[in-house]
């Protein structure tokens, strides 16, 4: 199966949107503060990934913060929203440059490297991940 890029339906919203409430829940029990979308949430999510109170195998709430790490990233980076790819895997969350093959998936950024053990610098990460996209989009999608 080919792979296609489809603008999110009602059901692929509330699903990062229940995904996004889960992580502002957890930052909430953990640090005391709710999630809000700005550059602070990526602060807020090396609190809680510092705290080592999810167990790696919690999945869902991991993916949770890779959820918030999305949010904060189409808020903070102009011309990047929400989509859903479909695949041979099946429908999946990312983030897509444009209406270009441009794509990232923040629900699983964070949560891979933490299984795996990485130590994860979010703001860092934040930081690298917008830099090495501005060069791949100046590189291959400068007249998107």
């Amino acid at each position: 199966m080919e792979q296609t890029i489809l603008a999110p339906d009602k059901e692929w919203l509330t699903y990062i949107a229940k995904m996004w409430l889960l992580g502002s829940q957890i930052s909430e029990d953990i640090t005391g503060q709710k999630m809000d979308g700005s550059m602070q949430d990526l602060e807020r999510l090396q609190t809680i990934i510092d705290s080592t109170q999810i167990p790696v195998t919690s999945t869902q709430e991991l993916q949770s913060l890779g959820i918030v790490f999305g949010k904060v990233f189409v808020n903070e980076t102009p011309d990047y929203d929400w989509w859903v790819i479909e695949d041979e895997y099946g429908k999946d969350a990312c983030v897509r440059y444009k209406e270009t093959t441009l794509l990232i998936f923040p629900q699983t950024m964070l949560s891979k490297r933490i299984e795996d053990g990485e130590h994860v610098d979010v703001p860092d990460f934040f930081q690298v991940l917008k830099q090495d996209l501005e060069r791949v989009k100046n590189e291959n999608y400068a007249n998107a």
